[in-house]
């Protein structure tokens, strides 16, 4: 059987030939050749259904054991001891663990605080209104306006009491129920996505080595090209939204610092993880302006760290982050940008790898089927210039 020009399979467990099996009855018929092609595709539908929602869970395991492959190779080329196998793959799953829970355990314990700490602040203001604040009198124009406008909505309680009125707290507070419920959902899909990893990477080499056959049986040698291009993909995109992210929150955070904002290093790290999704970051930039604005600080200030976190999200989502993702597989701007943005609003989170897998080997195909210049033109065509696979 011919050997998949894979770089995880080894030809020379392959190399030589095995004895094939003969069914008793003979040589399959067309009929059990559809019967069989309809369990398949039954079975896996039927698979996917009984998942549910640990499909997702499923999915991200699956991102993060593409990713951390090359690490898993790494640690036990240097970790030689009979209990790598589990060791390794256990050291890969606790450190993401603590990356993702540290940050995260330090948000949720700063937004407990600042919760209780808003809700003494709205209890305040529906008792004694809110007092305008300094930076409206350095307005540098609408001065009159604003104040004007503050001191009939904001400045006493009864105007706080019809704000709060015409805003409907109830719908605020079903917004924040179902955020908590889809903060837990994560975190169970994320325990299990963990867990899936550790499996996954557990099982290593035999596992590769069969999704390499499957792959070779069902696409042939192209199949092989097929891989490298998704796996670049997921490798690039995760490579794109991880460290971009965090280099976006950096940045930001040192604004927050030169700004004078609270807790600049809470702020710094909401940013950066809002930052690994494109198009959220804005959002968290914009919620971290705000909270400069109602601590007091300068109006100067909270603008300049409007437009510097602008300026850096814009060259991060639309330049930096596309060459990331592109640059292993050679997928051109345009292709990475649209990827990215239609996996986002047609799949979700999931779109983010899914949309530039499925642009990569759209690339691929493309490159294969109009970089044919060998093959003669078919007639009229002749003013169509074919060209070379690489150059598209």
């Amino acid at each position: 059987m011919p050997v998949p020009p894979h770089s995880f399979v080894h030809p020379a467990k392959h190399g030589a030939p095995r004895p094939t099996a003969t069914l008793p009855g003979g040589p399959r018929t067309t009929l059990q050749c559809w019967a069989q092609g309809a369990l398949t595709f039954g079975v896996i539908i039927l698979t996917l259904f009984i998942l549910g929602r640990f499909r997702s869970a499923l999915f991200w395991g699956g991102v993060l054991a593409i990713v951390c492959w090359p690490l898993l190779t790494r640690l036990r080329r240097k970790w030689p001891s009979p209990h790598a196998a589990t060791m390794a793959p256990a050291a890969i799953v606790l450190g993401i663990a603590l990356v993702f829970i540290i940050p995260s355990a330090l948000l949720i314990s700063a937004a407990a605080g600042e919760a209780r700490q808003g809700a003494q602040w709205v209890r305040q203001a529906t008792e004694q209104g809110i007092p305008a604040p300094a930076w409206l009198d350095r307005l540098p124009w609408g001065r009159a306006q604003a104040q004007h406008w503050w001191q009939t909505n904001l400045a006493t309680a009864d105007s706080v009491h019809e704000l709060m009125d015409r805003l409907r707290p109830e719908h605020a507070l079903a917004t924040v129920e179902q955020l908590g419920h889809d903060l837990a959902n994560g975190l169970v899909i994320m325990g299990f996505a963990l867990l899936i990893l550790f499996f996954f990477l557990r099982v290593g080499q035999p596992l590769v080595t069969r999704i390499d056959l499957l792959v070779w049986r069902l696409l042939g040698a192209r199949g092989g090209m097929v891989q490298r291009q998704v796996v670049g993909a997921v490798r690039g995109a995760l490579a794109g939204l991880v460290l971009v992210g965090l280099g976006e929150g950096v940045l930001i955070g040192l604004s927050y610092v030169l700004a004078g904002a609270p807790q600049p290093l809470l702020l710094g790290i909401f940013t950066a993880l809002a930052c690994m999704i494109p198009m959220v970051g804005g959002f968290a930039l914009a919620l971290c302006v705000l909270a400069i604005l109602i601590k007091g600080s300068s109006l100067a200030a909270a603008i300049g760290v409007g437009l510097f976190g602008t300026v850096v999200l814009f060259l991060a989502d639309h330049f930096i982050r596309p060459a990331l993702i592109g640059g292993s597989i050679r997928l051109p701007f345009m292709w990475v940008l649209l990827g990215i943005l239609g996996g986002l609003e047609s799949c979700g989170l999931p779109g983010l790898f899914i949309g530039p897998a499925v642009m990569a080997v759209a690339h691929l195909l493309w490159r294969l089927f109009s970089g044919r210049a060998a093959r003669p033109l078919p007639e009229g065509v002749g003013a169509i210039r074919v060209v070379n696979i690489h150059e598209n």
